[in-house]
């Protein structure tokens, strides 16, 4: 069964809450003014949807659905963001993916 990336982003963290000192999701998406959705230009483009923390190692983890990949901007803020052992990034398209790297 395919699963939305909410529920997907619902299975991490039940399972990351437990066993990290702090992670939770990032808010990146714009606000609505009216009937008008506004992107804020400052925003940081590509940014990952959940971020955790464990053993003084920062997690980045791009949930994307079973066959979703990566925007132009979401590689680019990987190429960026991780730099092994300290900063790592996951592309998760399930909770089994981040169990693999996080335990």
């Amino acid at each position: 069964m395919k699963l939305p990336e909410g529920i997907i982003q619902r299975q991490i963290l039940g399972y990351l809450k437990p066993i990290c000192e702090h992670c939770g999701k990032t808010k990146t998406v714009g606000i609505k003014r009216g009937n008008i959705f506004c992107y804020d230009p400052y925003t940081l483009r590509g940014k990952c949807d959940l971020e955790a923390f464990k053993d003084g190692i920062m997690y980045g983890i791009e949930v994307k659905r079973e066959r979703g990949k990566l925007s132009p901007e979401q590689i680019r803020y990987k190429e960026v963001f991780h730099k092994p052992p300290d900063r790592i990034y996951i592309e998760a398209h399930s909770l089994e993916d981040v169990i693999k790297i996080i335990h």
